[in-house]
């Protein structure tokens, strides 16, 4: 005969403290996403706000012109795809 050792059944105690674990550990990581995400927007937008600030103190129209459209793509394209990576990454996690 084959013995085959089986796990016992936890008690609603024990799989609701697995559970608290569990989100948790879900919340943590849904947390730490949301501030990298502020982190890498704020700095796009201070990227942009430098390039905008250099734009403004040229006197020269060509690179004026170079600084601020660099300024708008740079912080608009950055904050776009980090949101939309954001969006991506809790998408794959479940939180929506």
């Amino acid at each position: 005969m084959h013995s085959v050792y089986r796990q016992p059944i936890p008690t609603r105690e024990e799989r609701a403290a697995q559970l608290r674990v569990s989100e948790r550990a879900a919340e943590h990581d849904r947390l730490r996403d949301m501030v990298v995400t502020i982190a890498w927007c704020f700095a796009f937008t201070l990227v942009g706000l430098f390039l905008m600030g250099c734009a403004m103190h040229t006197t020269d129209q060509k690179w004026g012109g170079i600084l601020f459209w660099s300024a708008l793509v740079i912080n608009n394209a950055g904050v776009l795809a980090t949101l939309a990576l954001a969006f991506q990454r809790g998408q794959e996690r479940g939180d929506w």
